[in-house]
């Protein structure tokens, strides 16, 4: 990165108030930065050098992480960096220069990683069939979680090789299919991590954006979704899961979700409210949703771009997909409607149904 710095007017070598016209030197502002090795400068390299103090002093005492545990001992000085500077420091290009800092500090290579100032455990699920992703995970690994659990099911043995060559991953692996978004309940079950990240495995998402979710959560959510709205486009292009999904958010008195949902991946849940919606739930992703929404829990959207596909995408598995995402977004409705009425949340404002006399579906 280059940066540039400005000069004093009247300087020395300026030239100003000599005879014979003498030519003025360039502008200091034309000149580079030096940014040293690290290839830091500016508002970045006070991030840069906190990183490379906080590790150095790490490895000077002797107690010198090594592989995963490196990255959780700098997201942990990383936080306490934010604590101390307020929200200045918080920016995700002072992450990326504080987290080199520190690799640099402890002699390790650069691994890209991405710091979260997080003072809760946080595990990530990932959901993964035959088209398992390297890449996918790769993000993943970015990221400061104590685990990356990997449910892998219907897959065959290059799936399960591609994954397995990954460093730092549990895999959950079985040849049989569990049924559909059975792998979410199986993967939180097997964390015990305070925020809990769903994300698919076949599709990658960068770890820069993961993080907004992963911090909204820290920041008091219950639940933190992928808001897709930005992708849609105008109404008369939505698809039809779209549609359901803002079809059962508006009738559960949640418009402001959109078409926003855990029907979507990824999206991240604190351990309080996958508790209080309960475990099992969650492989109905409308029913957990509607849950969620009818215990109060406190629910965001944070803009996630399109994440990039797997090769080899199955039109038919596609639609399969779909067909079985519209039959519990009705499921979810139903439900609903015999805790709070057909009507749910929507007064009839056309007519008075008291004064037919009985009772009127």
């Amino acid at each position: 990165m280059q940066a540039t710095r400005r000069g004093r007017a009247g300087g020395r070598g300026s030239g100003r108030g000599r005879k014979g016209g003498a030519k003025a030197a360039p502008k200091a502002a034309a000149l580079p930065r030096r940014t040293g090795r690290s290839g830091y400068a500016g508002a970045q390299r006070p991030a840069y050098m906190a990183g490379f103090a906080d590790a150095s002093a790490l490895h000077r005492s002797g107690g010198a992480p090594a592989g995963p545990d490196a990255k959780l001992r700098m997201n942990e000085h990383w936080t306490r960096y934010c604590q101390r500077g307020g929200r200045r420091a918080r920016g995700p290009a002072q992450g990326r220069a504080y987290a080199d800092g520190f690799a640099d500090g402890l002699r390790l290579p650069r691994r890209g990683w991405v710091p979260v100032a997080l003072a809760r455990a946080a595990s990530a699920v990932v959901l993964a069939g035959s088209r398992a992703s390297a890449e996918a995970v790769e993000q993943l690994l970015r990221l400061p979680f104590q685990d990356v659990i990997v449910v892998l099911e219907n897959a065959g043995p290059d799936a399960f090789a591609r994954l397995r060559a990954l460093p730092d991953v549990t895999i959950v692996h079985t040849r049989e299919r569990l049924g559909a978004d059975v792998g979410r309940t199986v993967g939180a079950r097997m964390t015990r991590a305070e925020l809990v990240l769903f994300a698919d495995g076949e599709a990658a998402v960068p770890a820069e954006q993961l993080a907004v979710l992963l911090a909204e959560a820290h920041a008091g959510c219950d639940l933190v979704l992928a808001d897709v709205s930005g992708r849609l486009g105008p109404f008369r292009g939505w698809d039809d899961a779209a549609r359901i999904r803002a079809f059962v958010n508006w009738s559960l008195g949640h418009p402001e979700l959109n078409a926003n949902s855990v029907a979507v991946l990824p999206h991240v849940w604190s351990r309080a409210g996958l508790e209080r919606v309960g475990l099992p739930q969650l492989a109905v992703p409308p029913m957990a949703q509607r849950a969620a929404i009818e215990l109060g829990l406190r629910i965001r959207c944070r803009p996630v771009a399109a994440p990039k596909p797997g090769a080899g995408a199955d039109p038919a598995g596609a639609a399969a997909k779909a067909k079985l995402a519209a039959g519990d977004h009705i499921e979810a409705l139903r439900a609903a409607m015999r805790a709070k009425g057909a009507r749910l949340s929507l007064p009839d404002l056309a007519r008075r149904r008291s004064a037919a006399g009985g009772r009127m579906p």
